[in-house]
This record gives structure tokens, sequence and C-alpha cells, in this order.
């Protein structure tokens, strides 16, 4: 069995971010983290067109927190620990140059969403973080002062146990079964596909723009603007 101080489910931002950042705070920890895909960080990767839209310039916790459609209230608290400001000089300290754009959206200054995924994975190799992937979770077990977690490949022990995993039913169901109750998701962010050859050379490219949602009786159920 592999043991680790901390295991950390789900390779994506967010569990690459807690990784780095406990490893800094606790450099003697041993720390891994578990991926079921081949490839790690993805959506980081088609984040913003490609160019990964890191944060955005609202630098007052409270006016950023009524952007969230839900957890505005649990999110002030987080907000007045590490904000705006601190997740850019996170990357800045790391060797990331940003810029911010007129409509407020904060980019890397290469506008390639791979400066942000090579700041990860060169943080991880730094710090000596294992990544581990084709891992999908199938099982966590707590077992006396530590966790048993049955992957597809292996099985790990761990003190601790963080779940990075965002929208997977799959890990859901896990928590679940270990007491914890879940909230029914909604849809905040999701993709159009549209089979049409004219629209090919657009990816990347924002606008301005206002959507109205009409419905049959004509009646505007949803109207929101900004970049489109």
């Amino acid at each position: 069995m592999n043991n680790y101080d901390t295991i950390i489910i789900g390779g994506g931002a967010a569990g690459f971010f807690t990784a780095i950042n406990l490893a800094t705070f606790r450099p003697n920890s041993t720390i891994a983290i578990l991926e079921r895909g081949k490839d790690v960080l993805t959506k980081v990767k088609i984040s913003g067109g490609g160019r990964c839209n890191v944060t955005h310039a609202e630098f007052e916790p409270k006016p950023l927190t009524e952007h969230y459609p839900r957890g505005e209230k649990e999110l002030l608290g987080p907000f007045h620990t590490f904000m705006t400001g601190d997740t850019m000089a996170w990357f800045e300290e790391r060797g990331v140059a940003l810029k911010i754009e007129e409509d407020g959206r904060i980019f890397p200054i290469s506008d390639s969403s791979q400066t942000i995924i090579d700041c990860f994975l060169s943080e991880v190799d730094r710090l000596g973080i294992q990544v581990l992937r084709g891992q999908a979770v199938k099982q966590i077990v707590k077992h006396e002062d530590k966790w048993n977690i049955i992957a597809s490949k292996e099985t790990f022990s761990a003190k601790n146990v963080v779940i990075a995993t965002g929208s997977n039913p799959k890990i859901w169901k896990l928590l679940k079964e270990l007491g914890h109750t879940m909230i029914d998701p909604v849809p905040s962010l999701f993709t159009f596909h549209i089979d049409d050859p004219r629209i090919e050379s657009l990816p990347g490219v924002s606008t301005q723009a206002k959507v109205k949602v009409i419905d049959d009786s004509n009646k505007i159920v949803l109207e929101s603007d900004g970049p489109l």
C-alpha cells in the first residue's frame, strides 16, 4: 500500500493549487495527486478560449461574491483571507506575468493557458509532489486514524484526504456514503455545440454581447450582458 500524509483526489486547478500550497507551508509532508484521466489540468487548457482567464479585476470581497449564483455567504470568509490580489501575487511570484483587460478579465501576458499549466507542473515537480494519472477512485474507507483510497490501479493510505474533483457524480456518491450531505448541482458554465463551418475560426474570440432567452409565450426568461 502507498502511504502519504495527504492525498488530493482530482488533477485540476483546485487540486494542484491545494497541493502546492500545502507543500509550501508543510515542506516535510508527503503529498500525492490522484487523477482519473491520462492528462491533468485539461479544463485549464481550454479555459478562456485557450488563454486561461486566471481571475477577475474585482478587489473587494463583497462585490466579488455577488457574481456567484450560489454560495455568496459561504465565500465571503475565504475571500477575506485570499482575494484577487493574492491570486495575482501567487502567480507573479512564480514567474507568470499577468495583464488586466478592459472588461476586467485577467490573463497571462503570453495569452496562452499553457503558461499556467507549466507553472503548476513546475511547482509540483520542484516540491516533490507525486502526480499519479489513470487512478480513478473507486472507494474511500476510514480505517482507524487513516483513510484508505482504493483506486483503479492501486490502493493508497493517507492521514488526510482532499476532494477536488469538481462535478464528478461518482465522487459525490462516495461522499454521500461517508455521511456527507450533497446539495443538488445547477449548471453555471457549459458549452454549445454548433455544427456550422462559418464559426470554425471563432474559438478564443471574445466580444461584448447582450443575450436574451425567450420562451414559447415570447416572455424573456433570462437576460444577461457581458463578454461572449
